[in-house]
């Protein structure tokens, strides 16, 4: 509970209980493995996180009649994000990371697999 504490920048166990969203931290990151972590700015610990969502990618909710995920935010919002997230993962720039995203039907785990693909046979081939 401290750790939790500390990472969420509590001082209080009652923070815990009024939290839509806590950080929790992990002791084994091979946990993450085969997973897709988007880099996110947690707004209340101030403090840049690698969100795992359990259902693949954020989701989103209808709110006063504006598509927003569950921090408010438009779903445009949300695919920059997840695009900037994809980018960052792959090291490269954004339109390459829409590439990806683009063929294969807007699955960042897909995406992913692809460009890696595309390393391999370019390393095969010499060409990197």
């Amino acid at each position: 509970v401290i750790d939790i504490k500390r990472l969420n920048n509590m001082m209080s166990d009652h923070g815990i209980y009024s939290r839509e969203r806590l950080l929790i931290p992990i002791g084994n990151p091979n946990i993450l493995i085969n997973s897709i972590c988007y880099i996110e700015m947690d707004a209340i610990a101030k403090r840049e996180v690698a969100t795992l969502y359990l259902d693949g990618i954020p989701t989103t909710h209808h709110l006063y009649g504006k598509e927003t995920d569950d921090h408010g935010m438009s779903s445009v919002q949300v695919k920059k994000r997840v695009l900037h997230s994809l980018s960052r993962s792959m090291m490269v720039d954004d339109e390459t990371a829409q590439y990806y995203l683009s063929i294969s039907d807007g699955d960042p785990r897909a995406a992913l697999t692809e460009f890696a693909e595309d390393i391999r046979w370019e390393r095969h081939m010499g060409m990197a």
